[in-house]
């Protein structure tokens, strides 16, 4: 009974391994949520933000 638990436990934590997923771009989208924060607050709301990038942000112009 021992070694099939033991067996069985070792194939679900092989399985279970392909399903974690590490980003390696975490870094980027950051930035994004940075300058989104940023540009909502320099634009005067959501409404008002033009584009969002990593480089920055516009906003638009009335």
């Amino acid at each position: 009974m021992k070694p099939i638990l033991i067996a069985a436990s070792a194939a679900l934590t092989l399985a279970l391994t392909g399903c974690i997923s590490v980003s390696d771009n975490s870094a980027a989208s950051t930035k994004v949520q940075e300058n989104t924060d940023i540009a909502v607050r320099v634009c005067g709301g959501a409404g008002n933000v033009a584009e969002v990038s990593r480089e920055g942000y516009r906003c638009k112009v009335n």
